[in-house]
């Protein structure tokens, strides 16, 4: 897939050290397609609300009230990005399924939290991880994409390693979850149309 449309190039300059008086030089500048937008996006969001249960000292409504803020935030902001390319590529169920996903995570969550349900509770990071691991599944069946199977599996191993570090499951989950989506944004990855591997 090419998109070039929304292209976000950056550019990073290398400053001189005083003492040296080296002349200043250019990194190669860096670009982001909208789909890689996407990809970073949810990796912050991610990244953030896991944190926030990990380390903040708010409360438990609160956290679920900002969550449900940023998540709802990403949906919009990052179909709005994708949209078009998904479009063209007849692959607008993508969009539907990560976004049906992350609504139903989280209205299990803020249900969870606000009804005090203890199941939903005390495995929260595995539902989280489930619906990853169920997203990229999909998309590696429908997509064959082996990156994304790879993905996949990345994420039912974390759901069984975590089990051994209870006290570091939010912030263990959110790294692998961020992390993955920031590789993507990155590398490019494979899904097969017409019998051909294509590199997105």
């Amino acid at each position: 897939m090419q998109d070039l449309n929304g292209l976000l190039r950056i550019h990073l300059k290398q400053i001189p050290r005083q003492i040296s008086q080296r002349p200043t030089f250019e990194i190669p500048s860096i670009c982001f397609t909208e789909i890689d937008q996407a990809f970073l996006i949810w990796g912050w969001v991610t990244l953030v609300i896991f944190s926030f249960a990990q380390f903040s000292t708010l409360n438990w409504t609160t956290q679920a009230t900002i969550d449900a803020a940023l998540t709802g935030a990403g949906i919009a902001t990052t179909s709005g990005l994708t949209w078009k390319l998904a479009s063209s590529e007849n692959l607008r169920w993508v969009i539907f399924l990560w976004a049906g996903l992350m609504t139903a995570g989280m209205l299990l969550t803020t249900c969870g939290i606000f009804y005090g349900v203890s199941f939903i509770l005390s495995n929260l990071c595995l539902l989280w991880l489930s619906l990853c691991a169920a997203g990229y599944g999909a998309m590696a069946v429908w997509m064959r994409s082996r990156c994304f199977s790879a993905s996949c599996i990345v994420h039912v191993l974390a759901i069984v390693g975590l089990n051994y570090y209870p006290g570091f499951q939010f912030i263990g989950s959110g790294l692998i979850m961020a992390v993955t989506l920031f590789f993507f944004s990155v590398v490019p990855w494979d899904m097969q149309a017409s019998d051909n591997d294509i590199p997105c």
